[in-house]
């Protein structure tokens, strides 16, 4: 996917929810154990959060970095997929390349 992203996508992490790393492309300094520790705390919490509130769980969660870049998390097969992207990406494209890279149950919204 950081392929053919096209310089869009700088990092896509996939863990286990307990913070082990399955896979990792990683463009940045970050470690991939440590990335993944920090990104299934986050999906967590998240998950938490709507819990309490009896809302059910997430499909997708975007968040906007001080830097202009973007962070995606979001379940995919029992895994969490995380995904960073570069400074000022088009979102419209990294939302088709989630699609096609990750389209299975819905858990990706369609676009």
């Amino acid at each position: 996917m950081v392929r053919v992203s096209r310089g869009t996508v700088e990092v896509v992490l996939v863990s286990k929810p307990d913070g082990t790393p399955v896979a990792q492309v990683n463009a940045s300094s970050v470690g991939p154990e440590y990335l993944a520790a920090a990104i299934s705390a986050i999906s967590g919490v998240i998950s938490s959060i709507l819990e309490a509130m009896d809302i059910g769980d997430y499909r997708k969660v975007v968040v906007e970095l001080s830097d202009s870049r973007f962070l995606y998390v979001f379940p995919y097969r029992g895994d969490i997929v995380a995904l960073i992207t570069k400074r000022n990406p088009n979102l419209g494209y990294v939302n088709l390349l989630m699609e096609l890279f990750f389209k299975e149950e819905g858990y990706v919204e369609k676009l």
